[in-house]
């Protein structure tokens, strides 16, 4: 039985390949030599016929509770739309992307003060446990899979760009919403421009960066640049 896992480099997608190897599966990096696919945060579509060429398919964890925020962004949607929970979905992956059917599903709270960084990691993690605990089952053929609906309640989460948090500074200066902070943290962030053209990046828990500069409070930055606002 052997395993290839696909995924990026970050930390929270590296959970799940760790959990396959603390689990004592053999792990593979040539899918043609895999009985089964692992995808965890792996940021391209994976062919047909590579789903199809091995014995158990593809199983891929995605942090939200499917259905909804299918796509590469379902975090940082969570955190922007208000969600009080949120979760961890295994499905078995087909031709549409996230559309597969639930191998297993489970519940997380979204905290008040959670950034993307923050909530991936905590979902990762539940993934990575989770897949570890189902998958002698799947193995075994003792699972139900269950079809998702064809539509998601939910608009397709696209990738952002770095121009996506950008705020112009009269917008800025009326005030930004902490959720869209947390969202975009780490990546694209919010920025800003002042109006002598440095970059302002908005960073969680009221702290600000000035191009060149070390995070510092809001107060900080106050206490220097009152004059602009």
């Amino acid at each position: 039985m052997k395993i290839c896992f696909l995924g990026s480099e970050a930390h929270y997608s590296q959970l799940v390949k760790k959990a396959l190897i603390d689990a004592k599966y053999e792990l593979t990096d040539n899918p043609d030599q895999a009985d089964l696919l692992v995808v965890a945060a792996h940021g391209a579509k994976i062919s047909p016929e590579l789903l199809t060429a091995t014995k158990f398919g593809g199983l891929n964890i995605h942090p939200s509770l499917l259905p909804k925020y299918r796509g590469a962004t379902p975090v940082p949607h969570t955190i922007l739309n208000g969600d009080t929970l949120s979760g961890v979905t295994i499905i078995k992956m087909n031709n549409v992307i996230d559309a597969g059917p639930i191998v297993a599903q489970r519940q997380a709270p979204v905290n008040h003060d959670d950034t993307a960084a923050d909530l991936l990691l905590r979902l990762f993690s539940l993934g990575a446990e989770s897949l570890i605990e189902i998958l002698p089952d799947y193995l075994a053929g003792k699972i139900t899979l269950k079809p998702q609906p064809e539509a998601s309640p939910t608009p397709y989460c696209h990738r952002f760009t770095k121009q996506d948090g950008f705020i112009a500074w009269k917008e800025f200066k009326g005030g930004v919403d902490d959720k869209r902070i947390r969202a975009f943290y780490p990546w694209p962030g919010i920025w800003t421009k002042l109006p002598n053209g440095k970059i302002l990046k908005l960073l969680p828990a009221g702290r600000v960066q000035l191009e060149g500069k070390q995070p510092i409070s809001w107060q900080q930055f106050l206490a220097g640049y009152k004059h602009l606002m």
